[in-house]
């Protein structure tokens, strides 16, 4: 119901200018959990929940975005709100041609690792990847390297696994 609503709007050759701002408006409904719960309170009607939306965001976002939300709340969606601005911000990097990717490893990378990497992701994919590093003392050394659905694990906890999965298969003669 609301894809094809988000689709028009990623077609309008404004993604930037969406991305930007709805990365704002997820930042303040999450820093400010009184107003989520003023948008998700029953005693508060839908009528209210409109005027209030568009008292705060009128002339501060695109009319576009303010109508994704006043749609929101006309739908009794209010409650997944982040949620939906988040699948649109990924529908805008899916449409910009970014691919996410993540990159975890044992220790912090310094910044010229991330940059290493980064280009190498991006070269062997010919997309523009926007990498998250996450530390996991866990995986003892190496790293995992996520890109969209596709995993490398090059540390020492996905090799031991791997081992203890061979060894699991062996029988004795």
């Amino acid at each position: 119901m609301l894809l094809p609503y988000l689709i028009s709007l990623v077609s309008e050759g404004k993604m930037a200018t969406y991305e930007e701002e709805v990365k704002v408006i997820i930042k303040a409904l999450q820093d400010e959990p009184d107003f989520m719960a003023v948008l998700e309170n029953h005693k508060v009607t839908t009528e209210e929940k409109i005027s209030l939306l568009e008292t705060i965001f009128t002339g501060k976002v695109e009319n576009s975005i303010l109508g994704l939300l006043v749609l929101l709340v006309k739908k009794g969606r209010q409650s997944e709100m982040i949620n939906v601005l988040e699948g649109f911000l990924e529908r805008i990097k899916k449409e910009s041609g970014i691919v996410k990717a993540s990159v975890t490893s044992a220790v912090a990378l310094k910044e010229s690792q991330v940059e290493a990497i980064k280009a190498k992701l991006e070269a062997s994919t010919k997309s523009k990847i926007e990498l998250e590093t996450i530390v996991d003392e866990g995986i003892i050394a190496g790293l995992v390297i996520r890109v969209g659905d596709k995993v490398v694990d090059a540390s020492i906890k996905g090799e031991m696994q791997a081992l203890k999965k061979q060894l699991s298969k062996l029988r004795p003669a």
